[in-house]
């Protein structure tokens, strides 16, 4: 008897807490409902096409699309194009052509020897030249700076119509007897100093290396 009233007495002590974690569990879900309505919901665009090239291909530190300069020197330096620097260098060619006082008529011996440069002028036509008249010291300045001046142009006319230089690449100067190659005061000097230089120009590529620590002092 006592035993059975027991088991009542438990069973009913039991239900309130079924009820209570019922409750709870339901609280939980609505809550985590709840929280995930709160959270933003984020949208992965879709990815973006690449439009330019952006491989180094020569390992100088400028990708594709940008590089003017391709196959640089491994450690040069360079600008923002991949390009090294650039040095004009300048050489002398001298034209066997003698003038007569007071002239600027080119003889046979000129033009063999302005076909010469013209030859040179097609072979390598990176290169440019700038034609130099010169003087001897008879006579005024003045008449000397326009007669130096003549005889630059009559050259670079021929080149130009004779040769078919392209013009951009011909310029000319005179620098009357500013620049005597003889200073006697004789015949001969005077004739020598009558003469035609022509300066010829190219630009070449010169990779100077970034500085290391292993970079060796070269004036040591």
């Amino acid at each position: 008897m006592n035993t059975s009233k027991g088991l009542t007495m438990n069973k009913l002590s039991t239900k309130p807490i079924e009820v209570t974690a019922k409750y709870l569990v339901v609280a939980f879900a609505a809550l985590f409902v709840s929280a995930c309505a709160d959270t933003p919901v984020v949208t992965l665009e879709e990815s973006v096409q690449q439009l330019h090239d952006l491989t180094d291909y020569d390992s100088d530190g400028v990708v594709k699309a940008r590089e003017k300069c391709d196959g640089t020197t491994i450690g040069a330096a360079i600008n923002n194009y991949g390009c090294g620097t650039q040095t004009s260098k300048i050489m002398p060619f001298k034209i066997d052509s003698k003038f007569v006082n007071n002239s600027y008529q080119l003889s046979d011996q000129a033009n063999t020897e302005i076909g010469k440069l013209a030859e040179l002028l097609k072979l390598y036509p990176q290169i440019n030249v700038v034609i130099e008249g010169h003087s001897s010291k008879v006579g005024a300045a003045k008449l000397n700076q326009v007669l130096s001046n003549n005889r630059a142009k009559a050259v670079a006319f021929v080149l130009i119509n004779n040769f078919k230089i392209n013009e951009a690449r011909i310029s000319s100067i005179g620098y009357g007897f500013e620049r005597l190659e003889n200073l006697a005061d004789t015949e001969q000097a005077h004739a020598e100093n009558r003469r035609i230089m022509a300066e010829i120009s190219h630009t070449e590529k010169i990779d100077d290396l970034k500085w290391t620590i292993y970079t060796v002092n070269q004036a040591n």
